[in-house]
């Protein structure tokens, strides 16, 4: 039976929605489809499963599926996905302008715009939101003192962020434990103590929570490495801070009682590799429940080695935990450079590292090891776009498939934003590294491509940046490139080059830099006026 419909324009549209010439028109095709005769939200889930351009392509066949894809719910979904295990720190809950009943509206989905946002972020997208001194973010468990080269790791669900050690001014050197508990409002940072014998004060060690096979569910935090400067000598230590009578490590450093440094027994898994030499400047990440370990340096040498530690129950003793060290052998002697401050980050199973520096050679390349693969072999990671500049000191964090760095200094090169160290001497010129680099480079590890670096606006204005490689010092540049006067609301270019406090914003090396609410914070680091800093800036990305 032909439509009546068909009589005058020769076309019906079928069960889908979709056109087609009547005289195709069966009972049968004429039906609903019947993905149609799902519940919207069961349509939800569903197109939740496909990348962008299949929802798009999807939306373009019928007014249902339209429906669909103009739903909030759907696109926060396709961009926690896209974010992995931090969309749950980093996403806000809802979006101000969010549509909850479309209707006849035109208008795009706020997480629509938000996930388009991410996938080709615009220049200046990014925004100071604020920024607190560690003065006012101290309670009364302790003071955090201004430092740079402590280290920090995400404990439980990624929440609650411990911070240990690093140096201050005066050649002090901390081995303190601070909490920032990313859900309080206002942050604050805590200092929690801890029983057991204390690690020595150092710097540049690496903090990371692991597993311990044999307990499951149990977390601890592995302290490696470190010193007290480059002529005090370097560990290869390994100190393991742990929750007491089952209390977990979150739990226990939440409530300000129940942790204990504890040090392990140490052995190799093969006697002839032994354990990583005493070194600074190394990378650390968790993988697996295991600590993977990667470069630094010492007196002596610059290491480009990869090292697997695994935290295990001590059958032989219960109450002692065993830490094995195993070297990780490659299929290839290709691998990067020897080098130290660079940073590793862990994406899909891969490591990656970037930057780093061997003496005063300091370094931009890109490589990537496949944990997994039964043959792990190193390769140089050559992606498009423009890399940042060469860097050392800087800081890393992984949202999903993309790696964000900041921060960090060189030497300058043609085209790289930064400034200039403004101290005559001291740890800000060491090495004849002044260069100190701006703005926020992206890696997007999906699309094998550097995204366009990112200078945050504050006050709805440009903050003032100083490319470098050129004549006879710093010009100011504002972000796209163009020369420009404008410098940072309430100080003049003097107090700039003087370093000024209130001024240092970015510019900074040594700092540590963790996912939050809406975006990133950036915490202490020694600024290129010298100065160490003790402040949590809060960098709005979403």
């Amino acid at each position: 039976m032909t439509p009546a419909n068909a009589q005058s324009t020769g076309w019906v549209r079928d069960g889908s929605g979709r056109m087609m010439r009547a005289e195709d028109a069966t009972a049968e095709n004429m039906e609903p489809s019947q993905l149609l005769r799902l519940p919207c939200h069961v349509l939800r889930e569903v197109f939740g499963f496909l990348d962008a351009k299949d929802v798009a392509r999807a939306a373009t066949t019928c007014s249902t599926l339209r429906e669909v894809n103009r739903s909030e719910s759907l696109w926060r979904r396709m961009l926690a996905s896209k974010l992995g295990t931090q969309a749950e720190i980093v996403l806000p809950r809802a979006l101000p302008d969010e549509r909850y009943n479309a209707g006849e509206s035109k208008d795009e989905p706020a997480w629509k715009d938000m996930f388009r946002f991410w996938m080709n972020p615009k220049p200046n997208s990014l925004e100071w939101a604020e920024k607190a001194r560690g003065e006012d973010l101290e309670s009364s468990r302790g003071k955090f003192a201004a430092r740079y080269l402590h280290r920090c790791t995400a404990i439980g669900d990624g929440n609650k962020i411990l911070l240990f050690g690093g140096q201050g001014s005066g050649a002090d050197f901390f081995n303190d434990l601070h909490l920032l508990d990313l859900k309080k409002t206002p942050l604050s940072l805590e200092e929690v103590h801890a029983s057991g014998d204390p690690p020595f004060p150092r710097c540049s060690g690496t903090l990371t929570a692991v597993g311990v096979d044999g307990l499951p569910g149990v977390e601890v935090v592995a302290l490696f490495g470190g010193s007290q400067g480059f002529f005090e000598g370097f560990s290869n230590s390994l100190c393991i801070l742990q929750g007491d009578d089952g209390v977990s490590i979150e739990n226990a450093a939440e409530s300000h009682r129940g942790l204990t440094w504890k040090e392990p027994k140490v052995v190799a898994e093969n006697a002839l590799d032994g354990v990583p030499d005493a070194r600074w400047g190394h990378s650390a990440v968790s993988w697996n429940g295991n600590l993977v370990l990667f470069g630094g340096s010492n007196t002596q040498h610059c290491f480009n080695d990869t090292w697997i530690l695994n935290v295990s129950a001590d059958e032989e003793d219960p109450k002692r935990l065993l830490a094995t060290w195993r070297l990780l052998k490659l299929a290839s002697d290709v691998r990067p450079p020897s080098r130290a401050g660079q940073t590793v980050s862990i994406v899909n199973d891969s490591l990656y590292v970037f930057g780093g520096c061997h003496i005063s050679d300091v370094f931009n390349d890109l490589w990537t090891l496949d944990l997994n693969s039964p043959n792990p072999t190193w390769r140089e990671f050559h992606v498009k776009g423009t890399p940042p500049a060469p860097r050392v000191g800087h800081a890393a964090v992984v949202l999903g498939d993309r790696v964000v760095f900041s921060g960090g200094r060189g030497s300058p090169t043609a085209g790289a934003f930064g400034t200039y160290a403004t101290a005559d001497q001291g740890l800000a010129t060491m090495q004849g590294l002044t260069f100190f680099e701006g703005g926020f480079a992206m890696l997007d590890i999906s699309r094998e491509c550097w995204m366009p670096i990112q200078h945050p606006i504050r006050d709805g204005k440009r903050g003032v940046a100083f490319r470098g490689g050129g004549g006879d010092g710093p010009t100011p540049m504002d972000v796209d490139g163009e020369e420009n006067d404008f410098h940072m609301p309430g100080l003049g270019m003097d107090d700039l080059e003087e370093g000024a406090d209130q001024g240092v914003w970015e510019h900074r090396t040594g700092h540590v830099m963790v996912p939050a609410k809406d975006g990133l914070l950036v915490i202490g680091g020694l600024a290129y006026s010298g100065d160490f800093q003790n402040d949590v800036q809060h960098i709005k990305v979403f």
